[in-house]
């Protein structure tokens, strides 16, 4: 019997991203159709150009259904951090006589939560749980089967804005989409490159795309904090552009050749071919400096949003950086991690072939599809 297809989309800060796929053999994705469409993006949670995002939208899909020819009637959409937010809820059953705690107990527990949110603006995503709390207070983050006679239960309750769920289905019904379903984004990314071992004690993910950083604190199955700030990589590519005097796309060259562990004299220079076919010489130090200064103020913010959302041990939590906003860049992550003060490790997907920091939130919602659909 075929496996069957999910179709995933990745609404980006700079580009829309569409994925066909399928789960193969050794942790592999068979990867049916992808396509990508560059468009204005968003800035601090409002779309710019909306008036253009239904095009882009048009444009993604026209592109998907050129490569993969059958009907698509379900999609799952990633929902990015900037139109996020996390609340806690603590939940509590007790029992008529000590009994095993069952599956209908944990979805209980979790009707219970969603039941009583009610933030303005907003939409219950998903409810994930940090631990469980048994009888004596005895934490588990596997309750079933234990037997007790009260189980409690911290929450993680992730809300998407009511705007962006109402602007996408809009969308989806012009274009002819029968089922979506939302999930959140920066979830489903720490899920796929952290293993459970190592989210029994709080991690933090970093993701600096092209224009927005999301900042995730990741517990058990669930998120505690979530934040976001709208810089990123690309604006590194403006900075170039603008302190060399080369044009934007000339400056995305320039970056690619950038190494930020060199330290050059006076006649040390990247060469640049611009489009135009010239040969310019950049100063190496000039450059570098122009870089570094960028992605100092990206760490200086990623640290104040630590510093305001961490509760306790900050110094002590594993930190992964995701996106290509700083890892594409040569030496990036070790300066990156210079200015944070702290260890840094790649928050990679464990998928052979596509083990990139790139691919994190991408592959994050592909495998969290693949679960749901499953």
């Amino acid at each position: 019997m075929a496996k069957e297809c999910v179709t995933v989309v990745e609404i980006g800060s700079s580009k829309l991203s569409c994925i066909v796929a399928q789960r193969g053999v050794n942790g592999i994705f068979n990867i049916k159709a992808k396509a990508v469409v560059e468009y204005a993006g968003f800035f601090e949670g409002e779309f710019i150009e909306k008036s253009f995002l239904e095009d882009a939208v048009k444009s993604l899909f026209a592109q998907i259904q050129s490569i993969y020819k059958k009907k698509i009637e379900k999609i799952y959409v990633g929902v990015p951090a900037e139109f996020s937010k996390v609340v806690s809820a603590k939940e509590q059953l007790i029992f008529k006589f000590k009994r095993a705690v069952k599956d209908s107990d944990i979805q209980t527990l979790s009707e219970n939560a969603s039941s009583k949110i009610d933030v303005e603006g907003m939409e219950v995503l998903s409810i994930n749980p940090i631990y469980f709390t048994w009888d004596d207070s005895r934490k588990t983050t596997e309750p079933l089967k234990i037997k007790a006679s009260k189980i409690s239960a911290e929450l993680s309750v992730i809300l998407a804005q009511s705007s962006f769920i109402q602007t996408f289905n809009k969308i989806w019904t012009r274009i002819g989409i029968e089922q979506v379903e939302y999930i959140s984004e920066a979830l489903c990314e720490a899920m796929l490159i952290l293993e459970k071992e190592e989210r029994e004690r709080t991690c933090i993910v970093i993701d600096v795309g092209a224009r927005s950083t999301s900042v995730a604190f990741v517990k058990g199955d669930g998120l505690t904090n979530l934040t976001s700030f709208s810089m990123g990589g690309s604006y590194v590519t403006s900075d170039l552009s603008e302190a060399c005097g080369i044009a934007y796309n000339d400056a995305r060259n320039l970056k690619k050749q950038i190494v930020l562990s060199l330290k050059g004299g006076d006649n040390d220079f990247y060469e640049l071919v611009t489009l135009g076919g010239r040969v310019v010489k950049i100063p190496l130090n000039f450059a570098n400096e122009v870089v570094c200064y960028r992605l100092e103020l990206i760490a200086k913010t990623v640290n104040e949003c630590i510093r305001l959302f961490a509760k306790e041990y900050v110094p002590y939590y594993p930190i992964y950086l995701c996106g290509a906003g700083v890892s594409k860049i040569k030496g990036g992550k070790d300066f990156f991690a210079k200015c944070i003060g702290r260890n840094i490790t790649y928050g990679v997907p464990p998928i052979p072939a596509m083990d990139k920091p790139e691919n994190a939130s991408m592959l994050g919602l592909v495998s969290a599809a693949l679960d749901e659909n499953s």
